[in-house]
């Protein structure tokens, strides 16, 4: 018997065509983190011999290629949030003609057509990146969350599938979640309990901002905060009008905060990095998303040494089924370069929608190799 994977797979292996309109494109044998091509307009990596890119927001691996694009776009696109945060993790990039930053759902307009950023609601900047051609409408989704976001329809739509697993689906309430977050904390602080919080960057600064300014009430200023240098850098310049807001924040792994931690004094440790240095291992431990968050759960759980926290900061699958139905595209690709749940996720879609024709991008073959069918 064929099995229903071969048969898709077979599915797009029928046509050989020579250039996509929309596609997941990679320079040399990278599959990872690859340029979404969509028209003339490459976004969040690079491609050879091309003039205008986009970036979506500013995580790592969207923000990746940029070196690379600086030396041979003409254009590089970004909402000023995402570029401040881009500087502050890449410094001296402000110096760099090729940059145009932009508000949400203004166009910019080129020789082919006009490029709009729209609200993605993952981390503070991120965007959406809808293109005009012509007649012709595409849009990629980037890192997203539904339903708090801005949606157009487009013919064309390449889909980001980190949370295409379809055990991601839980809901939270992202301010609720925050504010419990900022009582766990204060309660642990009280109990004398120093508190790590392990979370992605954007996601860290948005949650130090909660606790500054969001809850309506900070924490005791004898609480220090403490941070590596680079995020801190991000927090000052994504949130550079109201920075002097913050308190100071003391440069992480630096014998101030060493001594400050074995002393036992009140602090909030903010890290990105999924394994705990051992100075920390004693402190009550926050995790922020990183984990499957079935609709079964609850967004808050505790876990030995402390509590998990789910901000959803991705849409769950079946955010993006009604993102789907929002967008109401003809084609759909799946991003194979970022997640692992490309594959399944178009085949989920394929099932869902029978009138949208999808297929996951780049194709990695495994024992035999073919073309895709064209979009």
């Amino acid at each position: 018997m064929v099995s229903h994977t071969h048969c898709f797979l077979r599915r797009f292996c029928r046509m050989v065509l020579t250039e996509r309109l929309v596609d997941v494109q990679c320079s040399g044998s990278s599959t990872k983190n690859c340029a979404i091509k969509l028209g003339n307009v490459y976004c969040d990596g690079h491609a050879e011999h091309k003039s205008i890119g986009v970036f979506s927001h500013f995580h790592e691996d969207h923000i990746g290629a940029i070196s690379e694009c600086i030396g041979t776009y003409d254009v590089l696109l970004a909402h000023p949030l995402t570029f401040e945060g881009i500087e502050a993790v890449k410094p001296g990039m402000r110096y760099r003609e090729q940059w145009v930053t932009h508000d949400y759902d203004s166009a910019y307009r080129f020789t082919d057509g006009s490029i709009r950023l729209l609200k993605a609601n993952h981390i503070p900047g991120s965007s959406q990146i809808y293109v005009e051609s012509g007649s012709t409408t595409m849009l990629y989704s980037g890192d997203f969350n539904y339903p708090d976001l801005q949606t157009r329809h487009a013919e064309y739509l390449v889909l980001d599938s980190t949370h295409g697993d379809p055990w991601v689906d839980g809901k939270t309430d992202r301010k609720s979640v925050k504010n419990r977050m900022f009582e766990y904390v204060e309660n642990a602080l009280t109990s004398n309990r120093q508190v790590v919080i392990q979370a992605p960057s954007g996601t860290l600064q948005e949650i130090l901002r909660h606790f500054e300014i969001g809850y309506g009430r900070r924490l005791d200023d004898s609480v220090s905060f403490i941070m590596d240098k680079k995020q801190d850098r991000v927090l000052r310049q994504v949130y550079r009008a109201e920075s002097k807001e913050f308190r100071h924040v003391i440069e992480y792994n630096t014998p101030e905060s060493g001594a400050l931690i074995s002393r036992g004094e009140p602090c909030v440790v903010f890290v990105t990095g999924l394994v705990i240095d051992s100075s920390l291992i004693h402190m009550r431990k926050i995790m922020v998303d990183r984990f499957r968050f079935d609709k079964n759960e609850p967004a808050i759980i505790e876990i030995p040494g402390g509590c998990r926290f789910n901000l959803a900061s991705h849409a769950s699958i079946n955010g993006i089924y009604s993102y789907i139905k929002d967008v109401d595209p003809k084609y759909v690709i799946t991003d194979n370069s970022r997640s692992g749940y490309a594959v399944q996720l178009a085949k989920m879609i394929e099932q869902n929608f029978p009138n949208i024709r999808s297929e996951f991008r780049p194709y990695k073959p495994h024992k035999k190799s073919c073309t895709i069918t064209q979009l």
